[in-house]
């Protein structure tokens, strides 16, 4: 198959491979769904209460394995696993033992709600994770299981300990603040980073569930308004250096172990630092979150050289990889459980 042009460069020192896309963004991390299916509900997930199965042609181990191979040839370094719920895939721990067997393959993560996680970590580990990022929207029992539909908050502590326990590092927690649900969570979730190494995160409310435009609206908080309200306990936050291709501005409370990180993709994007491509469950191959652009690359796994032809898939969708996402409010063909987070 022939590729529309791609840029391929070898880096200045070893000789490392930098996939560019055509605005010159170098594209290293990927985000792999293993499944639709999750064992929480979510309502900025998919607030209509979906009920996911896993489709047919979903991702088995073998083909995850193939993608893998294809994308460290094109140098991309970092791997994370998500679904839906990641570890309600029983195979979990091999995927990530595939990866992490990979040539340049140096990060191996996973999202979770953290329900299944204490339970599973230690083959996790075992396997090869790196880290792990555990979505934690509220302290408070009763706020947390409004947001999840009926999630226990104190699994999600359990697996935070574990995790900790386990020396993974960092330990991210993933908060996305909702106007009416759990905006006064945030001091309370940001004081977490205090005497501990976690490093929490707010994230901005995207419109990626199909929700009403105008109830979004009046439940979208700013990122600027998240921070001032732990400043105004906390006092002004120290910057933190990190990854200019990171999504997070990362700060600290002045005398933390952890730190406080704020994702704000609606008041300021950061396309014009992404590296990232998503391969969804059921084969589809997504340059871009916020767009609904999609490749399906089944014919690529089906391939009579498969690892060859997900070579030729990757370079087509970095090809074709938007300068900028959507972030207005938007009927999407797809909810954000069945693209992967």
């Amino acid at each position: 198959m022939l590729c529309p042009p791609v840029v391929l460069r070898w880096a200045a020192k070893g000789d490392k491979v930098k996939l560019l896309d055509n605005y010159g963004r170098v594209i290293k991390d990927l985000r792999i769904s293993v499944t639709p299916r999750c064992n929480l509900h979510c309502l900025y997930c998919h607030p209509l209460g979906l009920e996911m199965r896993e489709p047919p042609g979903t991702l088995t181990v073998e083909e995850v394995d193939r993608f893998l191979e294809a994308a460290s040839l094109l140098g991309l370094s970092s791997v994370r696993f998500t679904g839906g719920e990641p570890l309600v895939r029983k195979e979990l721990p091999e995927m990530i033992a595939r990866a992490r067997a990979k040539e340049g393959v140096e990060d191996v993560a996973i999202t979770t709600n953290g329900l299944l996680f204490a339970r599973r970590a230690k083959e996790l580990v075992e396997a090869g994770l790196n880290r792990v990022n555990i979505s934690l929207d509220a302290l408070t029992p009763e706020v947390f299981a409004r947001i999840t539909r009926g999630g226990k908050v104190e699994r999600v502590l359990e697996a935070i300990e574990k995790a900790l326990e386990l020396g993974l590092h960092p330990v991210k927690l993933n908060a996305v603040v909702i106007r009416g649900m759990n905006e006064e969570e945030v001091v309370p979730l940001a004081g977490l980073s205090l005497d501990r190494p976690l490093h929490v995160r707010f994230i901005e409310y995207m419109h990626l569930d199909n929700s009403d435009p105008e109830a979004y609206r009046r439940r979208f908080v700013p990122g600027k308004e998240t921070r001032a309200r732990i400043e105004a306990v906390y006092g002004p936050l120290e910057p933190v250096p990190h990854d200019p291709t990171s999504p997070a501005r990362v700060f600290k409370i002045p005398g933390a172990q952890g730190t406080v990180g704020f994702i704000n993709p609606v008041t300021e994007p950061f396309c014009t630092h992404c590296s990232r491509l998503r391969l969804t469950s059921d084969k589809k191959l997504r340059p871009c979150l916020l767009t609904d652009l999609e490749m399906d690359i089944a014919w690529a796994f089906a391939a009579p050289e498969p690892v060859e032809a997900l070579v030729d898939a990757i370079l087509i969708a970095t090809n074709r990889k938007p300068a900028f996402g959507n972030t207005l409010p938007t009927l999407r063909k797809r909810v954000m459980l069945g693209i992967g987070g």
